[in-house]
């Protein structure tokens, strides 16, 4: 399987400010708002991709979250946007249980019921409802 042109330049394009963030030990505050956006969504894209919604949160947490939302608003991915809202919903009334001390735990204490929701959200994200990489080039400036 190939690459699309596009899809390569949108991966370059975006994980050029992963690897900021990276630089600079995962502190978000040593970006740019645009650059917490495009790195946020990279992350969403590749993890959601790789692994559904529950590993992106897990290995990246709310404030990656949030960021990713914010991108998605901003480019106009309405229907991603949802379904990542729907997925988070499905894990937030976790928050409160006390067997929670590290996003990781969330695997071992959503039911039966809600990983089959979350897999229910990932398939339709992964019929990619909205062109990402388009909306994405049509919002950022490409540097």
């Amino acid at each position: 399987m190939s690459i699309s042109d596009l899809d390569q330049k949108w991966f370059d394009f975006t994980g050029q400010y992963v690897d900021k963030l990276n630089q600079n030990n995962g502190d978000w505050s040593q970006l740019t708002k645009e650059e917490q956006e495009l790195a946020a969504l990279w992350r969403l894209e590749m993890d959601v991709h790789n692994g559904g919604f529950l590993q992106f949160f897990t290995n990246w947490g709310i404030d990656c979250y949030e960021h990713a939302i914010r991108c998605l608003k901003k480019i106009g991915a309405k229907k991603s946007l949802d379904i990542i809202r729907s997925s988070f919903t499905v894990i937030d009334k976790y928050k409160e249980d006390k067997r929670l001390k590290a996003y990781f735990d969330l695997y071992k204490l959503i039911s039966e019921d809600d990983h089959t929701q979350l897999d229910l959200l990932d398939n339709q994200y992964w019929e990619l409802p909205d062109n990402i990489q388009e909306l994405t080039f049509r919002v950022y400036q490409v540097r």
